[in-house]
Order: structure tokens, then sequence, then C-alpha cells
């Protein structure tokens, strides 16, 4: 199988160290992989019509009034529709991919959702430490074998609050507390989701600001089982 990782944006992300990461992972499954830092070649579907996995790993929170941080195009976004239409798989995390091109709604239509805060970093603390909360990862499909023998687990890191599409396969939720923002208590927002995009399957995942947040073994594993149900190959 071959990836195609898509690695940019802001730099406060530190995209690269995610994707090498991501790239010994998808190695590891035997995927050939190429890392892209520019979105140009998505404009031209056909030249990637040999992938079977896309990630991105493209950090562009304020891409909407920074354009330095690569915005996509509207090329760059209607060949990325038609090659998860076509049949191949599109896999990320956290911000890499739920809070990267604002600006195209057709791409959050894609990935079945869309950040919007992370009480208490809300509207916009930019001082990571001061974001991040201790919660919970509840499984809500333990058959599902992106999730199987994965027992529901807590992390300190962002705790994403999300606008979702009702129509995703949700794996896991977790659920907000009133200490930040009264009015959410009890809030069950998605963490863990796949959904279809025409022949394509999608696949997400909130946790990720950390690198540190990919190598807890719950999330690793998710991780790994997401993309390679993505790029259409059967779970063990």
């Amino acid at each position: 199988m071959k990836a195609a990782l898509f690695v940019g944006g802001w730099e406060g992300h530190s995209p690269t160290n995610f994707s090498d990461w991501c790239e010994a992972l998808l190695r590891d499954e035997d995927f050939d992989v190429d890392v892209y830092t520019t979105l140009a070649p998505l404009a031209d579907p056909t030249s990637l019509a040999d992938i079977d996995l896309i990630v991105p790993i493209w950090s562009s929170a304020r891409s909407a009034h920074r354009p330095e941080f690569g915005n996509m195009t509207k090329p760059e976004e209607d060949g990325l529709l038609k090659l998860i239409g076509d049949g191949c798989g599109l896999a990320g995390w956290h911000g890499h991919m739920g809070d990267a091109f604002r600006d195209r709604p057709t791409y959050h239509f894609l990935i079945g959702g869309q950040f919007v805060a992370h009480p208490p970093g809300w509207p916009d603390n930019l001082v990571p430490s001061d974001d991040f909360v201790d919660y919970d990862v509840t499984i809500t499909r333990p058959d599902d074998p992106i999730v199987k023998d994965i027992r529901s687990f807590r992390l300190y890191s962002e705790q994403y609050y999300l606008l979702t599409d009702p129509s995703n396969e949700v794996l896991a939720t977790t659920t907000f507390s009133g200490d930040h923002l009264w009015w959410i208590e009890g809030t069950v927002i998605p963490v863990v989701w796949k959904r279809r995009w025409d022949k394509g399957r999608v696949f997400y995942c909130s946790i990720g600001h950390r690198l540190e947040d990919l190598k807890v073994p719950q999330v690793t594993e998710i991780i790994r089982r997401g993309a390679l149900w993505a790029a259409r190959e059967e779970q063990s």
C-alpha cells in the first residue's frame, strides 16, 4: 500500500515531528510513504491515483486570516474530494486534520467535523499548558475493529469541543464538565469517528495536541487501526 502525508502550515504545532512519527507508524505496516510539504499535488489528482491513504498533518488553525500558514485552494480541495470519493482513504488527528483549512467548509463536510474550542482555552488562549485538562475518553462501540479490546481511558491534554456530522459512526466520546463554561456541563462530544465519503473511508481522532498524546498506547493503536481501516485493509 502507499500513503501520502501532506505536512506543513503553522510551525507552532510542529508538523514535521508528527510527520516523522506517522511515517514510522505506517512503514511498520508496510506502507510506502511519500511526504509532501505543499498541497499543490492535490490539484492534479491523477498524479496521486496510486495512493491508498492520505494523512493531512497541516496545522492551519489561523489560516483564514494568515495565508502564510498555507490555505487550501479550491482546486486542491476539489482534487482531495475526488481522490477520497474515488476510494482513497483519509485519516488524521487533532488540529492537523480537524482544525485545518477553516475557510473550506466542504473539507469539513468531508472529514465530518470542525474544531471550535478547547475549554479552558476559550476563545483563544495561546498558552498551551493553560488549555490542558484531565478528561475521560469513553469507548462507545467496543465491538468495532478500530477500538475492539481497548478500554476507556483518561488523558491530560486539550479536550476538543467539535461541531460534528450526525452521519459519523462515533467510536469514542468525551463528556465536558462545567468547570470553565458552565453552560456546556454534561455535553457529550465525539472523540473518534469513522465515516464514508462515496467510495472512500474517512477516520478521525481528536486526540493529539502533543506528540506524547499520540504515544499513549491506546491512542497509537486506535490511530494505527483507523489508518488501516481507511486504507481498506481488514483488521486482525
